[in-house]
């Protein structure tokens, strides 16, 4: 139980972080050759859960920040209409959320800009939930089945320059999410900026 405990609270704080933060399902990969007779479902569990809601604090941060002084009001005009598209189409939506929860890609992005969007958060959580859910019992599974095929060093490291790179990436993407004027694109089925 106190392993099930650290887990929900490191998953918990990877996914509070903006970014640099390593992804979880390579920590659930981690957790599955370290402890490959442990509960998959259990551990997956409270991973999902710990993800989630370390994403929702996250997405409810990133809000603050739009409803703050220094946030243009022509952009909070924007990201509104991004949140009013989304209510919109809540089936599409959902569908398009838990497709993306499914994927390793890192969802720190999505959630900051759902966040400033403003846009109803279980919208995005459920999904995001059920889709983690599954990939992480996957990546739990798949290093538990490594870990007793071979006899691995686990000291290895990662590429530092990749996750850094990502990393800004994702960052740079948000950016851009804040700066497109939504309701102009969309209307003249191009791409514009917010002036």
């Amino acid at each position: 139980m106190t392993v099930l405990l650290l887990l929900f609270l490191l998953v918990f704080v990877l996914n509070v972080l903006p970014a640099f933060a390593p992804p979880t399902w390579m920590l659930l990969s981690f957790f599955g050759l370290r402890f490959p007779d442990g509960n998959g479902w259990s551990v997956a569990l409270v991973a999902a859960v710990a993800a989630t809601a370390g994403r929702s604090v996250l997405a409810l941060l990133s809000r603050r920040i739009t409803r703050s002084r220094w946030m243009p009001e022509a952009v909070r005009a924007n990201l509104g209409a991004v949140a009013a598209s989304i209510e919109k189409r809540r089936a599409t939506s959902s569908t398009a959320f838990l497709l993306f929860a499914f994927s390793p890609l890192p969802s720190n992005a999505l959630f900051l800009a759902y966040g400033l969007s403003g846009a109803s958060l279980p919208l995005l959580a459920l999904p995001f939930f059920v889709g983690r859910f599954v990939s992480y019992l996957v990546a739990f599974s798949g290093g538990a089945a490594v870990a007793e095929r071979f006899d691995l060093d686990l000291t290895g490291r990662a590429s530092v320059l990749y996750f850094i790179a990502s990393q800004l990436a994702s960052l740079a993407l948000v950016y851009v999410f804040t700066r497109i004027d939504w309701r102009r694109s969309w209307r003249e089925r191009r791409l514009r900026w917010v002036a």
